[in-house]
């Protein structure tokens, strides 16, 4: 499973789908799907260095839309749909906790949990619950979205050539330290969330 993943990714990263993949990876990220998009958003820089401020972008665009999509769950749809992702993510009984410090720190609370591993989906849905700003909110999120895929698009950029041999080299490792760092994410949102 992990080699046909990697497959995908690599073949993927050079299609001329390749932007496409990464923007719907982005954007269902952002409100219901549990992988990020950093390691597609790594190969396909890699793959297409001079393009990386471009993907990164992309990747930034598709990120807050999805953004907004989990807005609207919280929104309008939090128990039909809302309610059942953050149950997968374990954080049903501390949502009141963190629709109340949202309220309180909306702008910097979606900025600090967009960089980090822990899924921004429950930023999102959260969010819309807490019927924050919608200007607040989309700015946050364009700052933090931008920043962590265009300093992530820079390393890849800068060391894409070793970044692709490792990879290469080491498949089965670079894919279990990705799943390592999902794993990571879901324990931060249970430790800090």
């Amino acid at each position: 499973m992990i080699e046909k993943l990697y497959n995908w990714m690599m073949k993927q990263a050079e299609s001329k789908n390749a932007v496409g993949v990464l923007m719907f990876v982005s954007f269902i990220e952002s409100s219901f799907f549990p992988l990020p998009p950093d390691p597609v958003l790594a190969i396909v820089v890699a793959k297409n260095r001079d393009k990386a401020i471009y993907y990164a972008a992309m990747c930034t665009l598709a990120s807050v839309l999805g953004g907004f999509l989990g807005y609207y769950i919280g929104y309008a749809f939090f128990q039909l749909i809302g309610a059942k992702i953050l149950a997968f993510y374990g954080q049903v009984e501390k949502f009141e906790e963190i629709v109340i410090t949202l309220n309180k720190w909306a702008f910097w609370i979606i900025c600090a949990k967009g960089l980090t591993p822990i899924p921004y989906k429950i930023v999102t849905i959260a969010s819309g619950f807490a019927k924050i700003d919608l200007c607040t909110f989309a700015v946050a999120s364009m700052i933090t979205r931008s920043m962590r895929f265009l300093v992530l698009s820079m390393i890849c950029k800068i060391f894409g050539e070793q970044f692709l041999n490792f990879i290469e080299k080491h498949k089965k490792i670079t894919l279990f330290l990705i799943i390592i760092s999902v794993i990571i994410g879901f324990l931060l949102v249970k430790i800090f969330i």
